[in-house]
């Protein structure tokens, strides 16, 4: 699928951490971003009158836990003078 990638950084970081999901946050938070993000694919997945629904709905990340990883990436960005 088009997140597998993410899926797979993801669970080898549980594995490497002895599943440990608290350590395995960021990639965690890139597999729900990108199943939100995509477009489910194959044809006769999609229900009838659904064109374009998605493999997740989208949720705030906030919403989802990732609250404290939000700020600490826009605290990262430099600041528009």
């Amino acid at each position: 699928g088009e997140c597998s990638a993410f899926k797979e950084r993801f669970m080898e970081c549980l594995r490497r951490s002895g599943y440990e999901s608290a350590a395995c946050r960021q990639s965690a938070k890139a597999y729900l971003e990108c199943r939100m993000d995509r477009r489910a694919a194959g044809a006769g997945r999609e229900p009838a009158g659904a064109e374009g629904w998605q493999l997740m709905a989208n949720e705030s990340l906030e919403k989802l836990g990732f609250k404290d990883l939000i700020k600490e990436k826009s605290e990262e960005k430099p600041e528009k003078s």
